[in-house]
């Protein structure tokens, strides 16, 4: 019988009452989780996701089996174990390429420590110190413990939440052995799904983790770029000036190849919401990363996308939500405080009256920066002409 995320939290919830670890099951509600290799991993029990006519669902069998498994661990909460968290790397991008919860842990402690840093407005590289108590800067056990709480994938590991279990003896950081045991049985299981998740279902290619992942009205399957193109249609802006509305009933995205990547199946049309233009077929990683908008600018040709909206492309500007990150990388390449030549660290405080203000640090020094309406206008044409004149060189 195949069980609603919802049926099966409640399940996971029910079978786990007398369970001695503190959970999370509410993971299983983290759909878009399963595009890395189809699979929640609750415990050491892998839960396939299946879907059909746009839910995802799960197999009661697995449920209850991961649900027992949990509640029949026994935990020894007086023996414990070194946890050997490995030291901070912010900076390790082959490092994130593997499952590794002890990496984790240790970069939830210096994320914990990091903004609390910022909320108390000390800038600088102290907040990367270790203290008495074995946590990064200034912070407490409480504070890391309930840090991000908010945001469940900084708090759980296999379905469980370790952060509370951790107790330091002076010298080092201890977790009970039989949960040390249980994680280390996680990584293994959650690395051989994520490498059978790279491999191409077309020609058997393996490719980068998570890259070739591909929607589908079945669930998540592997194609590489060969066999997507293969597969799908490119893009070639015969859509441009059409208005979203009346596209998104009317033609499938899922017929192309994503226009950013070029390599996945498209999942969505990409639309300007300020202006309601479409821009493209985007797949679904390509549209996730658009949508945060962090860092996205940076990435090459997503100025050019931007401007596939008609709107933006007749005003010279992007939409809103992007100005703020141009005037920050503009102020950031040119201001410095006095003869200091250090790059600043540049975010934005207020925005009123037609007036943009920045705060800029770097080190001990700390100073504001007011752009106007006028200002920023200037600033977003330039940046999009500088896109522009790139396409040719």
């Amino acid at each position: 019988m195949l069980l609603s995320p919802k049926s099966a939290c409640a399940i996971v919830k029910d079978l786990t009452q007398n369970c001695a670890l503190p959970l999370a099951p509410e993971v299983l509600f983290r759909t878009q989780l399963l595009r890395h290799h189809s699979h929640i991993v609750i415990g050491d029990v892998a839960l396939r996701g299946y879907k059909h006519k746009a839910r995802w669902t799960y197999d009661d069998r697995e449920v209850r089996r991961a649900g027992h498994a949990l509640a029949e661990l026994p935990v020894d909460f007086d023996d414990l174990v070194e946890a050997h968290l490995p030291e901070y790397r912010d900076h390790d991008p082959q490092a994130w390429e593997r499952s590794d919860w002890r990496r984790q842990l240790r970069s939830w402690m210096y994320d914990a420590a990091f903004h609390k840093s910022l909320r108390e407005r000390r800038y600088g590289e102290d907040y990367r110190k270790i203290g008495k108590n074995g946590l990064p800067g200034t912070l407490t056990m409480d504070e890391f413990v309930q840090a991000r709480n908010d945001m469940l994938h900084m708090h759980h590991i296999a379905g469980t939440k370790p952060r509370g279990l951790l107790s330091w003896s002076g010298e080092h950081w201890l977790l009970p052995r039989a949960y040390v045991e249980l994680l280390d049985r996680w990584e293994p299981l959650d690395d051989d799904l994520a490498n059978r998740a790279r491999i191409c279902s077309g020609c058997s290619t393996q490719g980068p983790r998570w890259a070739w992942r591909t929607p589908t009205t079945n669930g998540y399957v592997t194609l590489c770029p060969p066999c997507s193109g293969a597969t799908y249609q490119s893009y070639e802006g015969h859509l441009h000036g059409v208005l979203y509305d009346s596209l998104r009933r009317t033609m499938r995205a899922d017929d192309y190849l994503c226009r950013l990547c070029g390599q996945s199946r498209a999942f969505t049309w990409d639309h300007c919401h300020d202006h309601g233009y479409v821009r493209g077929p985007l797949c679904a990683s390509c549209n996730t990363f658009e949508g945060k908008g962090v860092r996205f600018l940076e990435r090459t040709g997503s100025v050019l996308h931007l401007l596939e909206c008609s709107g933006c492309q007749a005003r010279q500007t992007l939409p809103s939500r992007f100005h703020t990150e141009v005037i920050r990388a503009h102020l950031e390449q040119t201001e410095r405080h006095g003869r200091c030549c250090n790059r600043p660290h540049a975010e934005e405080l207020d925005h009123a009256h037609g007036i943009r203000r920045f705060v800029l640090h770097c080190h001990q020094n700390r100073w504001t920066r007011d752009v106007t309406t006028s200002e920023a206008a200037d600033l977003l044409r330039a940046f999009i002409a500088t896109a522009l004149a790139s396409r040719w060189t």
